[in-house]
């Protein structure tokens, strides 16, 4: 369930960075709400167009980017104005130098129609390129769209056959000879030197799918692609999904004379789950081995990699309740598996991301994350499972794993080592544990590094410095500038200083948010205030970096605008996380609470006059806020909000809840319905007809029981409108002046 934040509107400044969920869908559209200055207090005010179209507040990356596999080179697009064509160049990052590798202009689609693609993907040998002509959005990952591969030696174009509904999870077999796909719910494969499409998979069953997902799990887990090549592409294995025994829910598009019915799969908390299983096909033979997942079928398979040795594949394995995770190492030929790993939470869930494990080419082991120490921290284990060594310690996280040298000797991690309102790169020796840190400058980095783990492309600000797009070497090397923002583009302008503050709350716990004062500040007035919550589990908001606009914008209407990291937050610790565990919303609400009281306390602060804007799970804690603050909060926006976790996906709801069954009380606990009667203060209602992620049930629900006591407050429906509501610059720039609107009238 992740969902607009006000990370998402910094989307461009932290490229690479993994917002909570529906920021991978509105990340461009947000490109332009970036970067405000806090030093520079002017004449011009920051208006809510400025937000959009003011193109000097924000860095430029590198268009459609691709390291190469070998060296410290990167491919990137550039559009030759001459002849229109998006041609394909290669820099070297140390020597800066320049050279086109692929004039698009010469290159024709065999109906002779101009050549015009949306992405590529280089082969191994670099010989071909993968084009994606184009596609159409499923769900919020994935797409379906017709391909072609290029060959530079011969200069010649190969569509590959996408039938009639087009084809999905695309990609190279590791030598670069063959194209393997999803097309009609079965892996294919396409031989480039002879020309011939083959049939790896059979399956004719409603609702079975080999090689992709559903929606919950592509929604829940964060994956798309649903089969993988064998290091030695002899063989594929993949996921088949069964989804026969998850429920339907049905979505209205209201815009036909008659109204069209959309059903999709959608487990809601304590529903079946669709059923997995694991096959590894031969290429040659097509005959597929099913592995050995166990008997139990209301588990979790949330992803499988290739060891070093392509007859043994790693699958993990998760209970319902995802707090017991399992590695299986299993043999690809017989399908015969063993555990070789076990962890399992007494506090709460475990986390599931992306490349969690990586293993080595050169030795039989793996790293692998864990937070069994009460800290995430990485672990070099062998096949066995025997932990080898501890490759990080101490009262820190790690949060993501970046690269490692080819060698293997080298592993390079972000973390919060420095600072947990900051991102930092560091450098750690596998065989030793020694580490060193990498970045150099305060803030928040965002690291884009290339497969040799010696350059990296570093998108980086703090609260002083605007955002700057560089390379550096993984030696600590400046090596070239991208883009930066330069900090004249804020001078004409009323940029208000962002601050980290903290205090401590009733049951003793540190507290941290974010404050800026509004423009013209004069300390003898009293301001309303507007807080900006997001709030997940393992969200953060409260980072050493550049603030957004949007927030300029707020200060600039005359509002106080605070964010705040409550109890549930990451970045400090599995005991801090965890706090939330089986009540979702109940602390939350409170550290909320406990955040305008302490703000209630200083002297400019009208106590009369807090605000409270959130979308998705900030959606649901700020009306659920309005009616368990006791009348702390005056007003609220809840965007897209869940109303009941019992109306959210099974993965997502019961990961942090259990099932409805197992804990009645915690779901209770949390739901805006239950405690509608409490409603005090102006809340505005707003959500998507559409939404297949929180479906538009949950506001009508609330609706209904606000209706019931008596309860008044506003709402607005966008009828096409999905997780992001709106479907149009225009429609997103009413929507903010709307939400204000609201704001203004019931704060000023």
């Amino acid at each position: 369930m992740y969902g607009i934040t006000s990370q998402t509107q910094n989307a461009l400044m932290i490229a690479t960075y993994p917002s909570h969920r529906i920021s991978a869908i509105l990340g461009c559209i947000f490109a332009a709400l970036l970067f405000v200055q806090p030093v520079y207090a002017q004449d011009k005010p920051v208006t809510l167009m400025d937000v959009f179209t003011n193109r000097d507040w924000y860095s430029m990356g590198v268009p459609n980017m691709q390291w190469m596999d070998e060296g410290d080179g990167y491919t990137f697009t550039r559009r030759d104005t001459a002849t229109d064509a998006t041609n394909i160049w290669l820099t070297d990052v140390k020597t800066d130098s320049e050279t086109m590798l692929v004039n698009t202009a010469g290159i024709s689609m065999p109906d002779g129609s101009d050549f015009e693609f949306t992405s590529y993907e280089w082969s191994a040998d670099q010989s071909r390129i993968l084009f994606t002509l184009n596609v159409n959005r499923v769900w919020r990952h994935s797409t379906l769209g017709t391909y072609a591969v290029y060959d530079r030696p011969s200069q010649t174009l190969i569509p590959l056959p996408s039938g009639d509904n087009g084809l999905r999870n695309v990609k190279f077999s590791p030598d670069g000879k063959v194209v393997g796909y999803v097309k009609d719910d079965n892996i294919w494969v396409f031989d480039l030197e002879s020309k011939r499409e083959k049939q790896l998979t059979f399956t004719t069953d409603e609702h079975v799918f080999n090689g992709r997902f559903g929606w919950v799990y592509e929604e829940e887990f964060s994956i798309v692609d649903g089969w993988r090549w064998s290091p030695d592409g002899a063989s594929i294995a993949y996921w088949q999904e069964d989804e026969n025994r998850v429920p339907e829910f049905t979505l209205t598009n209201w815009m036909p004379l008659h109204q069209e019915l959309i059903s999709i799969r959608y487990p809601k908390a304590g529903d079946q789950n669709p059923v997995m299983k694991i096959g590894v096909v031969n290429v040659s033979t097509a005959e597929t081995v099913w592995m050995d997942i166990g008997t139990e079928t209301d588990i979790y398979i949330p992803r499988i990699y290739w060891t070093n040795n392509p007859a043994k594949l790693c699958i993990v394995r998760m209970n319902r309740l995802q707090n017991h995770l399992e590695l299986l190492l299993a043999d690809s030929k017989s399908g015969s598996s063993k555990v070789i790993y076990d962890e399992q939470s007494t506090t709460g869930w475990i986390e599931i991301e992306d490349d969690m494990i990586r293993f080595l080419k050169h030795s039989d082991a793996f790293i692998f994350p864990s937070e069994k120490s009460g800290f995430k921290h990485l672990y070099l284990y062998d096949y066995e499972g025997n932990e080898i060594r501890a490759l990080t310690s101490g009262d820190w996280e790690v949060t993501s794993v970046e690269g490692l040298t080819l060698d293997e000797d080298d592993l390079f991690y972000m973390s919060t080592e420095t600072s947990i309102h900051e991102r930092q790169l560091f450098a750690v020796e596998v065989g030793t544990g020694a580490r060193r840190r990498v970045t150099k400058e305060r803030g928040y980095h965002s690291i884009n590094m290339n497969p040799a783990a010696t350059v990296y492309l570093d998108s980086w600000s703090n609260l002083d410095t605007p955002a700057k797009i560089q390379f550096f070497s993984t030696e600590g090397d400046e090596l070239k500038l991208i883009s930066e923002t330069k900090p004249d583009a804020f001078t004409d302008y009323k940029w208000q200083e962002r601050k980290i503050e903290s205090f401590v709350n009733d049951d003793g716990v540190e507290i941290f948010y974010s404050i800026i004062l509004p423009a013209d500040f004069d300390p003898a007035k009293k301001y309303p205030v507007y807080v900006d919550i997001y709030g997940g589990p393992g969200y953060q908001a409260v980072y050493d970096r550049w603030p957004s606009a949007v927030h300029q914008w707020v200060a600039n209407e005359g509002f106080i605008v605070v964010q705040i990291d409550n109890r549930g937050s990451g970045g400090r610790g599995t005991a801090f996380k965890h706090a939330i565990y089986k009540q979702l919303g109940k602390l939350e609400a409170a550290d909320y609470v406990a955040t305008a009281k302490h703000l209630a306390s200083l002297p400019y602060v009208d106590a009369e006059r807090f605000g409270i804007w959130g979308w998705s799970y900030g959606g649901y804690m700020s009306a659920l806020t309005l009616m368990l603050g006791g009348g702390t909060y005056a007003s609220a926006v809840s965007i897209a909000p869940v109303t009941d976790w019992r109306l959210y996906d099974t993965i997502y709801a019961e990961r942090f809840m259990q099932r409805p069954q197992d804990n009645p009380d915690g779901y209770d606990v949390g739901s805006c319905l239950v405690h509608a009667d409490k409603l005090e203060g102006e809340l505005l209602l707003i959500h998507g007809g559409n939404d297949d992620n929180v479906h538009v049930q949950n506001a009508m629900q609330l609706v209904d029981r606000l209706v019931s006591e008596g309860k008044d407050f506003d709402m607005r429906v966008y009828p096409n409108g999905t997780h992001g509501v709106v479907t149009s610059m225009k429609q997103r720039i009413g929507l903010y002046q709307y939400f204000m609107d609201h704001f203004k009238s019931t704060l000023q």
